[in-house]
Formats: C-alpha cells, structure tokens, sequence
C-alpha cells in the first residue's frame, strides 16, 4: 500500500482528506495518520491476503459498544481497510526500556485491563470459535468445544506454512489436539480474547488502561488463552517472569483464572509457538538465515514440548 492507495480509501468517505505520515508497516498492514474531514485518525490498509481488516473493525466496535475497555472509535470499514478516530490513550512503543516500577506497574494494571475485557463480554458468547464478518456485523465460526476452536486455530497455520517447509510442525500440533482434546478442557468460559495484548498495544497511565489497539488476531475462548498469549511473550520470553506475578495479581483482582490453569500454560507455549513460525515467515524481518534459524529453534521446541505433552495427557 502507498498514500496514494490510502487516498483512493479515504476518498469513499470524504471530500476533504489528507494523508500525514506512515506510522507503522509490518506484514499483513500498514497504518497512517489521516485528517478526514478535518478530524485527526488512522487508517489501517492490507498488504496482502493474511489480512482481515473488515472483521477486526467490527470487533473493535463490538468492544467499544459492548464494554467499558477504551479503544479507538471506528469511523468507517472497507473489506480491506477500517479507518478509526485518534486516539490520545495509543500506546508508546514498548514499555521494556522503562524503569523497574514502570513495568511492574504495566504488568499489574494490563492484566486487570485484560480481565475487564474478558468479564465484559463472557455474557456475549456461549461458545469458542473464530470471529469472521457478515453483512450484519461481527459473526462468530463457533465450536462445541474449546479444542475444535484449537483445532482450526492451527489449521489456517497448516494452511499458511504450506510450502513454505514448516507445515509439518503445524500439523503435528493438530495431530496431538485432535488425539488429547483433554488437554484443553477448561471450565473458563468463553470471552472475547484479544490474541496480542503487549506493551506495544496496550496503553498504561495514571494506574488505568488508556487505549487498546491491535486485534487482528482475536477470537472467542477461553481467558486463560489470552493470559498465556501474553504472559509467555511479554514476561517470559523477555527474561521477565517475576513480572507474571503482578500481571496475574491485576487479573485476579477483576476475575478468577479457572482450576488447572497452570498445568495448562505448556499447551499454550506449544500452541503459541507454532502460531509465532507463522508470525516469523510472514512479517519477514529478517534475512533468510536467520529466519531459518529462528524457524528450526521453534519447530525444535514444538517437536519436544509435544512428546512431553503425550506424556502428561497421555
């Protein structure tokens, strides 16, 4: 996408448009800040198919009409674009240069962000599933159980990673669902998750949540899917974990995380991982042999936590 592609966009909704500045391109999107009739938002495009920018924008409005969770206004959706209104709350690039109670700080109050979310719409759904768009709004491929949701969850991965030498780490991942459902059986119910809530995208100031942006990969299931989704990465991957304690203490302030919650975090780290090689060879950060590496090291973890993931669950 150019800002003459981003033009030909915000010409379907104004007259008087301006296109200001790139703020951010990382596969499948770009986004820009735009004036649109005189108001100040962002415009997030496509860059490819992977995208899904009509069902994100509608779930963006299902969370901005049906909880009190601040996020930007949506203005407009497109099949391959949504425009929103700015928004002050939008977070800094990461919190990981900050001090020491600035990311304690961080922790506790985006994990009560995060159950806020959770406990504001478990009355919306019944069941798991994957969220899509319809002509009426926001639509949801439901499931009868958490780990068929699982299921198609490292389906579409399969399908990505097709061709590109690493399917087989998917279909793996699939194999092992399909034959231990019981591995993801939780009493949590189901809530919205927003699938990537980092530092990145969740704003933090004066002890509340500001904004929340970025859910392009939000589905319905269960929190403690969302709990690990960002636990694991934005503490432990870090070499943060003693910043998990003060996530969970804000979680478990505004809800319960459900019995065997812990013994289940090893089936996230798998499923997570397998999602991230996907991550990896999309956004294509990095050259081709160090993409090769990164790729192995986590079709090697895959490989690994599975057999002793058959072990545990039997």
């Amino acid at each position: 996408m150019t800002a003459r592609d981003v033009s030909d966009v915000l010409a379907q909704y104004a007259i008087d448009y301006t296109v200001r500045r790139e703020l951010h391109r990382v596969p499948p999107h770009v986004t820009y800040e735009v004036s649109l009739d005189g108001q100040r938002a962002v415009c997030k495009l496509a860059m490819g198919p992977e995208a899904d920018l009509a069902t994100e924008g509608r779930i963006v409005r299902f969370v901005d009409r049906e909880t009190t969770v601040p996020v930007p206004e949506v203005i407009a959706i497109d099949s391959d674009s949504f425009v929103a209104a700015w928004h002050d709350g939008v977070p800094e690039p990461t919190h990981s240069n900050g001090s020491e109670s600035a990311n304690e700080t961080w922790a506790r109050v985006a994990g009560a962000g995060m159950a806020t979310l959770h406990a504001e719409t478990e009355p919306a759904f019944e069941r798991t599933g994957l969220f899509r768009a319809d002509d009426d709004g926001l639509a949801l491929c439901g499931h009868d159980s958490w780990a068929e949701t699982v299921e198609a969850f490292l389906d579409r991965r399969r399908e990505f990673l097709c061709g590109t030498g690493y399917a087989d780490v998917a279909a793996e991942a699939l194999d092992f669902v399909r034959e231990h459902p019981a591995a993801f059986a939780t009493p949590d119910e189901s809530v919205c998750c927003h699938g990537n809530y980092l530092p990145d995208h969740v704003g933090v100031a004066e002890g509340e949540v500001t904004c929340v942006i970025d859910f392009e990969h939000a589905l319905c299931g269960p929190g403690e899917y969302d709990y690990w989704r960002t636990a694991l990465p934005a503490f432990e991957a870090r070499g943060r974990p003693d910043l998990e304690p003060a996530f969970r203490t804000g979680y478990e302030s505004v809800r319960s995380l459900p019995n065997g919650f812990d013994r289940r975090a090893d089936c996230y780290r798998t499923l997570n991982t397998v999602s991230y090689v996907r991550s990896l060879l999309l956004q294509d950060e990095y050259d081709e042999a160090e993409t090769e590496r990164r790729a192995e090291r986590m079709c090697g973890y895959v490989t690994d936590s599975l057999d002793d993931l058959r072990e545990e669950f039997g």
